[in-house]
């Protein structure tokens, strides 16, 4: 260095000519000084290296820079031993690409981003370190670099550490392909294609990116305002809270601007369903005052009598029909009532639209509720309320949340596939990888979580039995039957011994029953409907048709012990037995007619997963957010946060 900047000395007391001869001259030596000052640093990059490969086969010992050391190893073999990091270009590069891992929901200083920036700001002042220090600095990017594909490829937060019934395996990223991957980044100048071709492919991780990018907008506008604690608003209610409501609607897009001529024609309408309403109200209360009279609706034991068919009279709202009589007078109350309510209106302040919760908010409120996995009736009470109020920031952190979720599991999707969505109580069907089946399901309680997993449907059973799991009948069943052995007869369910032969009910200490199996017989009623989809687990879980139809009809569907309860699950099993020759529907339905059970296997195995995540990617650029039914997103997030922690290196220089 101090060569170099002699030479530049001499360059100013030198003539044009001169100039040109000695800055070549310079150029020559300082190539010769970098060349040589690069071979020490491969040499003792090389020794290091060496060093942290010896380390890594050792158990006892852990690797001080690298929790990888084949890979880094890899890298450097494939090169030579060459370093990377001293160009400051290539060094900008990782650093811009590292900050770039925001849109992932990742935080650029896991990966010492701040060292890196101080360590680019010294090289480029022309300030070097001693060798060991700079060997430091190399081998640091190298693992940030390294660090960022990995958690790019399989998440950051190790799910198998937060969930003991994990048993996806993360594919694992081979030293020699990670170290191509980086190589081929740094010799195209583009690390952050390597980054791009190490992300999950799947559209859905696009979406969570997009939907991640569109709430960090909000987020640093200020977000949102929360609705004051208050009374459920209904379609129709005039309150300051629908002005807050709308416009709160109006920041997530939900509700979208209304012509005026329309906007006043839907205030319009609800201040006349209002006025009805009241008016109503009114004649009711002033018909109640005057107590039981001549002028009271007609019932069938009323002293006014039904008109025939052939009558004029008018007919009421419950069918009955009216005395002529009843109904003149019955119209002037309604009139009477009418004018007072108009009256009362006309000398009260001026409504403001924005207050008035018309059928356009009404609209606004519901899609919201679709897309929060809650019942969609267009009023906001307590669950809608909760959801409004959940801030941009906590959105942002689910999401980023689900982007690591998303990184586990989006590698090598089969394109044949059995989706369980547990959060969003769905099932999904995939066919030479599109969707070929969807429907609602039921799926375990809070208390009695389905589990997260993958497997293979191998067989179906039609006209299954239940044998009762032990934990049912511990907690459910055994107290029922201690109050009343019907319980029994009325579920179909026999008492058998170890053996399998049937027992009793009577003769049993139902206190201490001992080894005693329920099994519940096949029928219309039995727990498991006509089939049972099933898959190899330790969970004893599997998919299955329900006679417990009506729960489809909620927007939150957490009612099992476990198992998913499958709505129209008829139709996914003619789906899976399409490949299973002699199966066709005809025969599906004659074997359920004779009521027996049957087991059938399938001829070619479907694989399946039990996924658990609760952000949904609705479109391209749209996500919709369910409720973190059993309480996993705060662990997740915990570990998402949790900082990395870093190589103590101290930044040194010499002049």
């Amino acid at each position: 260095m101090r060569l170099v900047l002699f030479a530049l000395g001499l360059v100013a007391s030198l003539s044009v000519v001169a100039q040109s001869v000695v800055a070549q001259s310079a150029r020559d030596s300082g190539a010769q000084l970098r060349g040589a000052a690069n071979g020490l640093l491969a040499a003792a990059l090389e020794t290091r290296i060496l060093g942290l490969q010896t380390a890594a086969d050792d158990p006892n010992v852990a690797p001080p820079v690298s929790p990888v050391a084949p890979a880094v190893s890899s890298f450097y073999q494939q090169r030579g031993f060459q370093p990377v990091w001293t160009e400051t270009p290539r060094l900008q590069e990782l650093i811009t690409a590292l900050e770039g891992l925001s849109a992932d929901g990742l935080d650029p200083e896991d990966y010492s981003i701040n060292f890196l920036r101080q360590m680019y700001e010294l090289l480029a002042a022309g300030r070097t370190p001693e060798l060991s220090e700079l060997v430091e600095w190399e081998l640091l990017a190298t693992n940030a670099y390294l660090r960022a594909l990995y958690h790019l490829f399989n998440g950051k937060v190790d799910p198998a550490g937060l969930d003991p019934q994990w048993n996806f395996e993360l594919h694992e990223l081979a030293p020699e392909w990670v170290a191509g991957l980086m190589n081929d980044g740094i010799s195209s100048r583009n690390i952050a294609q390597s980054f791009a071709q190490t992300r999950p492919q799947h559209p859905t991780y696009a979406s969570l990116q997009a939907g991640l990018s569109r709430y960090r907008e909000f987020a640093a506008q200020g977000g949102w305002f929360a609705l004051p604690a208050g009374p459920t608003l209904k379609p129709c209610m005039v309150d300051p809270q629908v002005a807050q409501l709308r416009a709160r609607l109006r920041v997530t897009g939900e509700y979208q601007p209304v012509a005026e001529a329309d906007q006043q024609q839907a205030v319009a309408n609800c201040l006349a369903a209002n006025a009805a309403s009241s008016a109503k109200a009114a004649a009711a209360a002033q018909n109640s005052s005057t107590g039981a009279s001549d002028h009271s609706l007609s019932s069938a034991d009323d002293s006014v009598s039904v008109a025939s068919n052939n009558s004029s009279a008018a007919a009421s709202e419950d069918g009955y029909a009216l005395d002529p009589a009843v109904s003149a007078e019955l119209g002037e109350q309604l009139g009477d009532a009418t004018s007072a309510a108009s009256s009362a209106a006309s000398s009260a302040p001026p409504i403001n639209p924005d207050e008035v919760f018309d059928e356009y908010l009404v609209n606004a409120v519901k899609q919201f509720q679709r897309d929060q996995y809650l019942e969609d009736d267009g009023a906001v009470g307590p669950a809608t309320r909760a959801a409004l109020n959940i801030s941009a920031h906590a959105r942002v952190e689910q999401i980023r949340v689900n982007l690591d979720r998303a990184r586990w599991l989006l590698h090598h999707i089969p394109e044949e596939l059995l989706l369980v969505d547990i959060a969003g109580f769905k099932v999904t069907y995939f066919r030479g990888g599109k969707e070929l089946w969807k429907s609602r399901v039921q799926v375990g309680m809070s208390y009695r979580t389905t589990p997260v997993f993958k497997s293979e449907v191998n067989y179906i059973t039609l006209n299954p039995t239940w044998t009762v799991p032990p934990t049912i009948l511990r907690k459910d069943i055994l107290p029922k039957l201690r109050k009343d052995l019907s319980y029994l007869r009325e579920h179909n369910i026999r008492v058998l011994d170890s053996n399998g032969q049937q027992l009793d009910p009577a003769t049993i200490d139902w206190s201490r029953p001992g080894n005693v199996t329920l099994r519940q017989d096949a029928g219309d009623d039995a727990a498991l409907g006509k089939a049972v989809i099933r898959f190899p687990n330790p969970y004893a879980v599997y998919l299955h048709d329900t006679p417990h139809q009506k729960l489809f009809n909620k927007s939150q569907r957490a009612f099992s012990s476990g198992c998913i309860r499958v709505e129209r699950a008829l139709e996914l099993v003619e789906l899976l037995l399409e490949q299973t020759p002699g199966w066709d529907e005809a025969t599906i339905n004659k074997t359920l007619a004779t009521g027996k059970t049957r087991n059938v296997t399938l001829a070619k195995r479907v694989p399946i997963m039990l996924a658990y995540w609760t952000v949904d990617a609705v479109s391209d650029t749209k996500v919709a957010f369910k409720p973190d039914i059993y309480a996993r997103d705060g662990a997740v997030l915990a570990a998402l946060n949790r900082r990395v922690s870093q190589p103590l290196i101290q930044i040194k220089a010499e002049d």
